[in-house]
């Protein structure tokens, strides 16, 4: 079941429905998804970091961090997740221009190896979790927000080890707190280690892979690129005008990072 606003599955057991229930969720006779409808004028445009680009950005963040904590913390070295998903994050952020206090990110996360007993290796299914990631609007639209967002994602993720279900019975409950509360909540889709662009079924590799969902549900979808070199692709919905927008804060958000490498 694709859970509104999650960009992820989540699994139709009986706790889940519970809080969906407790919480103005699906209808009191089924876990129905609910029936979303793309806007009008939304537009689904896929950009691209090369391994380049990431490897530029992540110098940059790992400078940032050491400028801010000297001898305080050891080395911070972000995952390519972290990393793709702070700079898409921000580019969002600057584009939509918001008003809000505070900005949400949303993203899904595989327990099977973070479990203890472990799940044996051969579980069929789904066995995930959601991490939230709460950040101050305007330090991100600042010149070192993609830091701050970096550092925002990689902080959880870095945790999850030490109890990976930590909080979920309180999960969906918080993430719908947020929908009310009026702040913008990003969320992620896919995952570039699916390796989609590597799948052949008998046609051939694919030439161009897209998650059309995302149209409805407003995420942003993270995949390999096609070219194999090590890069992602990062699929976005938004107005035409936004997706414009967007294109140019992409592009020279790159070649900051890149005058800054040299």
């Amino acid at each position: 079941m694709e859970a509104e606003g999650y960009g992820g599955v989540v699994r139709n057991d009986g706790s889940v429905r519970h809080m969906l229930l407790a919480n103005n969720g699906a209808n009191d006779s089924s876990l129905k998804i609910r029936d979303m409808k793309a806007p009008p004028d939304a537009m689904l445009g896929t950009f691209q970091l090369t391994k380049a680009n990431i490897e530029s950005i992540k110098k940059w963040v790992e400078s940032k961090w050491q400028e801010k904590h000297t001898e305080e913390k050891p080395a911070f070295h972000p995952s390519t997740f972290a990393i793709t998903s702070a700079y898409t994050w921000v580019c969002l952020i600057k584009t939509q221009k918001l008003t809000t206090e505070n900005v949400h990110l949303a993203f899904i996360v595989d327990c099977r190896a973070r479990l203890e007993p472990p799940i044996p290796s051969t579980y069929f299914g789904n066995c995930i979790t959601c991490c939230i990631i709460d950040a101050d609007t305007n330090k991100c639209m600042e010149e070192d927000g993609v830091a701050i967002a970096a550092w925002a994602i990689a902080e959880p993720i870095g945790g999850l080890d030490d109890g990976v279900l930590k909080g979920a019975k309180e999960l969906i409950p918080n993430y719908l707190s947020r929908l009310k509360d009026g702040d913008f909540v990003s969320s992620i889709a896919g995952s570039p280690r699916f390796e989609l662009y590597k799948t052949d079924v008998g046609w051939g590799r694919p030439s161009k892979v897209e998650m059309v969902s995302i149209v409805k549900s407003g995420a942003s979808y993270l995949s390999d690129s096609r070219d194999g070199n090590g890069g992602i692709e990062i699929g976005v919905v938004l107005k035409k005008h936004e997706t414009e927008a967007f294109a140019s804060m992409f592009a020279s958000g790159l070649e900051y990072y890149q005058v800054r490498e040299n």
